[in-house]
């Protein structure tokens, strides 16, 4: 039986080349492509009824990957909104020596960036990227 990793030592990060001291990474992958559906559901329905639904009228974004990766940092620096470059995740079983867990490497643009500074605590950022299909 495999161990199931319970933290990330060994998380590596870096954007245009600038490495990271990171204290969370969140990545989301979901397919824009899916055919959702719109709920219609009404009060009038009873117990047991099924839920009711229609197409979406509307197509999603041409440009949206379906990628997001969102972290958490230590630094003063805020990452411009806007910027591109390289996204460079990787992020090792801390239980088996060498062994890869999740790597990405693909162009990132920032949707959005702050910056928290707090009484007692580290200046803190958060970014998300848009990031291309991996």
């Amino acid at each position: 039986m495999s161990a199931t990793p319970h933290d990330g030592i060994g998380v590596g990060f870096s954007f245009g080349g600038t490495a990271f001291t990171v204290t969370n990474i969140v990545v989301t992958n979901t397919d824009p492509a899916t055919d959702d559906k719109i709920d219609v559901s009404h009060l009038g329905l009873t117990a047991g009824s099924s839920v009711k639904t229609i197409d979406r009228p509307l197509k999603g974004s041409a440009t949206d990957t379906g990628r997001e990766v969102v972290v958490d940092y230590i630094g003063t620096n805020i990452i411009k909104d806007a910027s591109t470059g390289t996204l460079t995740l990787t992020m090792a079983n801390p239980t088996a020596t060498a062994t890869v867990l999740t790597a990405i490497s693909a162009a990132a643009t920032v949707a959005s960036s702050t910056l928290t500074f707090a009484t007692n605590d580290a200046i803190r950022g958060q970014v998300t990227f848009r990031v291309d299909r991996y």
